[in-house]
């Protein structure tokens, strides 16, 4: 089964040397990665520039979110995937205009804004990517959406997951990364079907899922 993956955060850039970004690493990406490829998949890792490594795959990097949607673009466009996880943290929002002690700038313009000035940023929503794998692949892959939340009950976290256009959807919550609790849950049609702990076991999950996607098509 041929997997892709995407992991890290993505970076807007403000000037030549300053960028909006978030607290991504892109260690379960790495982890999936690796682990998924032990299980025998061929994966790819799409991930940020910044973000950890797993060797065990073939790479391909991005910046912004522009250069995630393009790269994302071309590979669903030329290869079939069987599986697509995106666990990238993706902006919500990019940089259209800096101004900087009053004179405008466009995103990335300006080689670096001087210590001191004063600067205003204007924001503009982005797209959500995952709404348009779909259309962006060449075949019909069975798509993982993640979704991050920070503090959420168990009916925040549900209807955060119920947002997300997926075939299933990953929910984590800052709040046990930052108490070192690997903690996922695993949603499908807003209805909760399975909690896990530890990446591995994540692993082990979506390749049971990849085994029925492939028993599903040799019905067909």
């Amino acid at each position: 089964m041929k997997v892709l993956i995407t992991s890290g955060g993505t970076a807007e850039p403000v000037d030549g040397v300053r960028f909006l970004s978030n607290f991504s690493t892109g260690g379960t990406g790495a982890a999936l990665a690796r682990e998924l490829k032990r299980l025998g998949h061929e994966v790819v890792l799409l991930r940020s520039v910044r973000a950890q490594a797993a060797a065990e795959a073939k790479e391909y990097f991005f910046g912004s979110f522009d250069e995630l949607d393009g790269t994302l673009k071309k590979l669903l466009s030329e290869t079939n995937f069987d599986m697509v996880v995106h666990a990238a943290a993706v902006a919500d929002y990019k940089v259209v205009r800096v101004c900087v002690d009053g004179r405008e700038y466009a995103d990335g313009e300006k080689a670096k804004i001087p210590s001191g000035a004063q600067v205003n940023l204007t924001l503009e929503p982005t797209y959500k990517i995952i709404d348009r794998l779909p259309g962006y692949a060449k075949n019909r892959p069975l798509i993982i959406g993640f979704k991050l939340t920070n503090g959420a009950d168990e009916e925040q976290a549900r209807q955060a997951a119920a947002r997300v256009q997926a075939d299933w959807v990953v929910h984590n919550d800052l709040t046990d990364i930052r108490a070192g609790r690997r903690l996922f849950s695993l949603y499908r049609g807003g209805r909760l079907e399975k909690q896990i702990c530890g990446t591995p076991s994540l692993a082990s999950c979506l390749d049971a899922l990849a085994a029925d996607v492939q028993k599903a098509s040799n019905l067909i």
